[in-house]
């Protein structure tokens, strides 16, 4: 079992990436559970869109996200408070735009919803989210790049990605519930 852990940490220290993807394989799937159980409307468990939401967070998200805050590190060099919350400013209206699509457009397509549901879905869905993302992630996201060690950032944006994507969860569902209480 030490030999396992040994491999797994070497890894880990290889390949920093591979953090998120561990971190995010477990958290977003947990997150969607989270909002299924505490849905009134919801009439039964559905563990494919918990599937759909660990695929995404494994293979699509932590490696994105990993890339963007290599990328923010390059843009802004400076480590210092002012440098972190600069940061934090520009990823609120770059890296976060981008991320929300990324999410509405990913889980609709492995849901077998078409590219103009998909879109659709982002142009209704995204202003709201990113009105709300600007009040909690900038703080997040300015400790993050500020305190935080480079190889640890992208872990710890996920402990608040739980809450965060349970939010999302909420979100992805909200406007998908109106549409069948019409239909």
């Amino acid at each position: 079992m030490s030999r396992m852990v040994g491999i797994l940490k070497a890894i880990a220290n290889r390949y920093p990436v591979t953090r998120g993807i561990a971190t995010y394989s477990l958290l977003l799937p947990a997150s969607n559970i989270t909002q299924q159980l505490l849905d009134p409307h919801r009439k039964k468990y559905d563990p494919y869109e918990t599937l759909h939401f660990g695929v995404f967070g494994a293979c699509i998200l932590a490696p994105s996200l990993y890339c963007w805050v290599c990328m923010a590190n390059v843009i802004v060099r400076v480590e210092t408070l002012k440098g972190a919350v600069l940061k934090a400013i520009i990823e609120q209206f770059t890296w976060a735009p981008f991320a929300y699509a990324q999410f509405y457009v990913c889980i609709n397509l492995m849901e077998g919803k078409s590219w103009e549901e998909c879109i659709n879905q982002c142009r209704s869905k995204i202003p709201q989210t990113w009105k709300t993302g600007i009040c909690i992630w900038p703080l997040i996201q300015t400790v993050n790049f500020w305190i935080i060690p480079m190889k640890h950032r992208v872990s710890f944006v996920a402990f608040f990605s739980y809450l965060w994507n349970t939010f999302l969860s909420y979100m992805h569902h909200k406007l998908v519930a109106a549409k069948d209480i019409k239909g």
